[in-house]
Formats: structure tokens, sequence, C-alpha cells
């Protein structure tokens, strides 16, 4: 009965995989499109030069902080605990940094001079240091995804490359402290490079980094806790404790909460008084058309509703509650970033000429065919790799496999031994 369980699970894990390359075909003649026609296929324009690849780019960044964040917790700060997590963090990470790769390549309109950045430094640019920081951090995730890679029966046959992958595995520490730093150093220069801009009242603040960090931490450890019940869930195996998962959901409901102050006061301190521009903005984004994405899934469902469920979802010990409040804190950071990219070209910018703005009026942006085909074959493509790699990568094979009816006071003794020549999971 087993054998067959396992052979029906083979077969709808392939017709998955068969269905993803549908939109991924689609999502590569769409980007073909761009880059041959250039952004004339899109629905960008002068008035909102940002949209949904940006939005989608700033998402990936953000869901990906769960990997920096993790391995600092478990490598710098010792929380043994929380290795197993950190393994399908680093994974994530690195999945995510490489679609919001693509978002850019496709976004810079002259993909052509995508190197440009590494050639001519810009040192008192906000997206020359994001681009620098990006271009790094995204090395040390594939030296820290590389030990996980190198276990593959496929390299049995590279003794070589596996004990090069046991040496950058002895090193993960070193990894692990500079990941953090050059990544709250781009988080914030994301949320910086918005705020330095004067010529948008709506962002121009200077709370936009620490904004930036703050949801970035929230929905990254949300959304690695979101992504590890549901390959549990489909693969029934354990592939980290059920207890470790309540205590990162604490976590990033703690600090969802921290945000949530922080985007308060930054959005009510402009009611103190009339600041040309910025005024119309909160205004549009409270009571317009931003409204319902802005209380109804920043605030409430994504903010307020989420932190909660995170918060009691361990004192509940309630996997659904996890599971939701993981979800709702994805979706209000996504929504945040919409927000702020798209209500910034919602009024004229400023200029010397005429420094006092007008009324804003809704920009007029929706994305075109193209722009909906890329993202999501961009998410489609990535979801792919994320799925063949907790499928094959041996780290991700799960703590015991299937999960065993045994007693809490009655554990099975695992072998820790490795193999010579083979990385442990221990990363």
């Amino acid at each position: 009965m087993s054998a067959l369980i396992t052979s029906i699970r083979q077969r709808l894990f392939w017709i998955w995989i068969a269905f993803l390359l549908i939109p991924i075909g689609i999502g590569l003649y769409a980007g073909i499109l761009v880059l041959t026609q250039g952004l004339a296929v899109t629905n960008l324009s002068d008035l909102a030069p940002w949209g949904l690849w940006i939005v989608v780019d700033l998402s990936c960044i953000a869901l990906s902080a769960g990997a920096f964040t993790l391995s600092a917790l478990a490598h710098l700060l010792g929380r043994e605990t929380f290795r197993p997590i950190a393994r399908i963090a680093v994974f994530i990470g690195f999945l995510g940094y490489s679609g919001a790769l693509m978002c850019l390549f496709l976004d810079i309109g002259r993909w052509d001079r995508f190197w440009h950045g590494w050639v001519f430094w810009q040192p008192h640019s906000m997206l020359w240091e994001v681009t620098m920081c990006i271009t790094l951090y995204i090395t040390i995730l594939l030296l820290e995804v590389f030990p996980l890679a190198a276990e593959l029966p496929i390299f049995r046959r590279f003794p070589r490359v596996r004990a090069f992958a046991h040496r950058v595995h002895n090193n993960t520490y070193l990894l692990a402290g500079l990941g953090m730093g050059l990544s709250l150093l781009h988080q914030s220069s994301l949320g910086g490079t918005y705020g330095v801009v004067a010529g948008r009242a709506f962002l121009y603040r200077a709370t936009m980094p620490l904004l930036f960090i703050a949801s970035a931490i929230a929905a990254g450890l949300a959304f690695t806790v979101q992504m590890t019940l549901l390959v549990q869930w489909l693969r029934k195996r354990i592939l980290v404790p059920r207890q470790t998962l309540f205590q990162v959901g604490q976590i990033s409901g703690v600090v969802l909460l921290i945000y949530l102050y922080m985007r308060f006061w930054d959005t009510t301190a402009g009611s103190y008084g009339y600041v040309p521009g910025r005024t119309e903005s909160d205004m549009l984004l409270m009571t317009g058309t931003f409204g319902i994405s802005f209380w109804g899934w920043e605030i409430i469902l994504g903010g307020i509703v989420a932190a909660i469920l995170l918060i009691w979802a361990a004192r509940r010990k309630s996997i659904g509650m996890l599971l939701m409040g993981s979800g709702l804190t994805m979706a209000g950071v996504i929504a945040n970033r919409w927000n702020t990219t798209m209500l910034a070209f919602a009024h004229p910018l400023a200029t010397a000429a005429d420094p006092q703005l007008t009324v804003p009026a809704s920009v007029q942006y929706f994305p075109s065919a193209v722009e909906w085909a890329t993202a999501i074959g961009i998410v489609a493509g990535l979801t792919l790799v994320f799925s063949l790699g907790m499928h094959y990568f041996p780290a991700y094979q799960g703590i015991t496999s299937p999960v065993p009816a045994t007693k809490p006071s009655d554990p099975k003794p695992q072998n820790t031994n490795t193999p010579t020549g083979e990385v442990s999971h221990a990363i």
C-alpha cells in the first residue's frame, strides 16, 4: 500500500512540474518580446516608470529576508534549533534574489547595459549601493546553497568538489555574518532609494529604510514558515520541528507589531500640519483608491490580524493559525510594496519652477499582458526550482520519513555519522 501511495505522489509531482512549464514557456516568449522590442510592449510610461516588475522585485527581496535573519540566529547567536529552518531559508533566499535580478533585467530597458553598474561606479547613488550589495549577497547565498547541492549523488564522482563544499560548510558562520551585514545594507537602501527622492513628496521621508527593514524581516520569516509547512504537508515529512516553527512565527509576529507601530506614526505624523504633496498623498492612501489595499490588506489583515495569529499560534499550538498568519503577513508586505511604488507617481513631480504640488490624480497604470506573463513566468520558474530542490536535495529529506507515530517520550535514535567525503546536513 505504501508503495502505491509513493508511486501516486511521484506521478503527481511530475504532473506539477509539467504544469509549471506552461507559464514558464509563456513567460519566456514574453521576455523575448521585451528584450527585442523594448518597454514599448509594456504599459510603463513617464507617469508610471515603475510598475509590476518593481513590485515583484521588491517583494522577492522582502520575502527572502528570512535567509539572513535565520542564518544569523543559527550560526551567529548559536541557536542550534534554528539550523533546519535556516537551510530552507537560505535556499528560498537564493531563489528570491535570483527572481529579483530577472525582474530588474527586464525592467532596465537597456538590458545590454546591465553590467554598467559594476564597471562605472556611482558611490553617491543609493541604487548603485543596492546593486553592489545584492551582487555580493547573492554570491554569499550561492556559497551557502552550494554545500546542499554537493550532497547530491552526482557529486560522488567529484571528491574535490565535495571537499571544497565541506570547507565552505565549516565557514558558514563567516558567510552568515557577511550576509547579515550586506542584507541589512541593501534592505535599508531600498527604502532609502525611495526616501531620498525629494521630488516625490510621498516618498521623501527619513523613516523609509527602517520601515523596509522591519517589514522585510517579518515577511521573510513568515514566508519561510509558510513554505516549510506547505512542503511538510505535501511530502508528509518533518523538515523542521513544530516548536521551532512556532518560535519563528512568534518572532515574525513581534517584528510585525514593531513595524506597525512605526508605520502608524510615520503615516499619521503628516496630519499635524499641511505638507504640499505629502498630505494629499496620505489622504489618497487612507481614503482614496489605495484605501482598500492599505487598510484591508496592509494594516488590518496583513498587519494586526496576522501578528495576533502568529503570536497566539504558539500558545494554542495551532498549525492552522500559524499558516494563516504567515500567509496574511506575506500579503500585507506585498500590498505595502505595491502602495509605496504606485502611490509615489500619483501626483505631479515637484520642480524648482513649481514647488507647490497640486492635488494628485490617480495614476493610470495597469500591467500589460506581457508584464503579467513575464512576472508569472518568473514566479513559476522559481517555484519549479524550489520544488525540485525540496524533492532531490538530501538535506531536505526530513528528520524522519515518513512521520512516525511514536510517543514523544520514546524518540528514535538518529544516526549522526556522515560518510567520508559527504557534507553534513547540519548546515
